[in-house]
């Protein structure tokens, strides 16, 4: 298996990449002018040249300087097996169609326009994990504006749903408080007949119907 060769198998195994850039030789990398008035190429390009790696698990491919290959394949993980080789998979890396937040098709795409953040045609990530971890390893400043801004958001609507609960809490009170006025607003029958509203039996007992109902049975009622 690959993860057993030795890092020395898998960096003689490690098949070349393209150089990055776009310098070639005798590429003019600057033109006179009044304040250097001389012309600058590129003579020479040297570099250790590059190498793909892939990731052992999902199969990706990254270019690499064959300087750094021995220090990327000593990488390991917890389990002891290298995370990347040299050597391609027997199988395709899993694409998603996740899009980066940057893409030109994200809804809040306007609002990243006006910020000035540039477009990224991203859009096979495959959870939304690996947009966020994209968003945050390939464009940081925009991810730290944009989680900023979601951080105020989120405590504006928080703030908003204490202000809901508080209002029904106020009204559910108000409500209960009314239900025992109107409790407490009954009615009592009286000997002489009638009935009053609780917390008038002075007034009733002062009606003609009451004083007659009291001379004639010549009792006190309270």
């Amino acid at each position: 298996m690959t993860t057993e060769k030795m890092a020395v198998e898998l960096i003689e195994e490690a098949e070349s990449a393209p150089e990055p850039g776009s310098f070639n030789r005798r590429q003019v990398i600057h033109s006179p002018s009044d304040a250097f008035p001389i012309d600058v190429q590129v003579s020479s390009l040297e570099s250790a040249g590059y190498a793909y790696v892939y990731d052992n698990i999902t199969g990706d491919r990254s270019v690499i300087n064959r300087n750094m290959l021995e220090q990327q394949l000593s990488k390991l993980r917890p389990d002891g097996t290298r995370f990347f080789t040299t050597v391609k998979p027997n199988f395709e890396p899993k694409r998603g169609e996740l899009k980066c937040l940057l893409h030109e098709d994200d809804p809040e795409r306007w609002q990243y326009d006006e910020w000035g953040f540039a477009v990224c045609n991203k859009s096979n990530l495959v959870s939304e994990f690996q947009v966020n971890r994209h968003v945050q390893i390939r464009h940081r400043m925009e991810w730290q504006t944009i989680y900023e801004e979601r951080q105020v958001k989120e405590k504006e609507e928080e703030r908003d749903f204490q202000r809901q609960l508080l209002g029904l809490a106020v009204s559910n009170n108000t409500q209960s408080q009314a239900q025992e006025v109107d409790k407490s607003i009954g009615y009592s029958s009286c000997e002489c007949g009638e009935e009053y509203r609780n917390g008038y039996s002075a007034q009733h007992q002062r009606g003609k119907k009451h004083q007659r109902w009291e001379k004639k049975n010549g009792a006190q009622h309270s």
